[in-house]
């Protein structure tokens, strides 16, 4: 049994001693990081490298901009949440795979899709219904957000989204006429 240290992760590997020295394994897995993250690499092998089983290759794979389509809705799916969070910041992911992110149970991942400043408007209007107010309120803010999201979202029943979509740039008079008026009773 070795344990390999890989920044971050930690893998135990069970080898007959002497079969692989624990520097040749992390020159492997180093070696795999690298092709993944290259945005040169051949397609096929960044699909490969999207089922792998160590989590940094396929955070690689989910931040390499140039993937296929086939990789980064694979990774959509991930069981790991970082690899889905590394996903939903690439600007190059398809909006197939946004919108699968868009469901996650993960709040982080759903956060980081809201922050991101190219979203696709599909993708923020279901994330302008979450049941997050700081995922609700980054989309306020968010660039993409069309004037139909900031009309959705100027009645929110949480003042911080109302206060998101009242400074976003493009918001129209006509918009900010449908949020209710500031009470006591609403806003504290």
């Amino acid at each position: 049994m070795k344990i390999i240290q890989l920044g971050l992760l930690s893998a135990i590997i069970f080898l007959p001693l002497g079969a692989v020295k624990a520097d040749e394994f992390d020159l492997a897995i180093s070696q795999r990081i690298k092709q993944a993250s290259n945005t040169t690499s051949p397609t096929d092998l960044l699909t490969r490298f999207a089922g792998d089983e160590v989590e940094a290759v396929r955070v690689a794979v989910a931040s390499n901009r140039r993937a296929p389509v086939a990789a980064y809705l694979r990774l959509a799916t991930d069981a790991s949440a970082e690899v889905r969070m590394a996903l939903a910041l690439n600007i190059d992911a398809p909006e197939q795979a946004k919108l699968t992110l868009a469901h996650d149970k993960d709040h982080a991942v759903r956060l980081r899709l809201a922050k991101c400043g190219y979203m696709y408007p599909s993708v923020l209007k279901i994330l302008a219904k979450d049941t997050s107010v700081e995922v609700r309120h980054l989309v306020a803010m968010n660039y993409n957000a069309t004037a139909e999201i900031l009309a959705m979202l100027v009645t929110d029943p949480d003042p911080l989204v109302r206060e998101g979509v009242r400074a976003h740039p493009d918001v129209t008079p006509a918009i900010l006429e449908l949020m209710p008026l500031l009470t006591k009773d609403h806003d504290v």
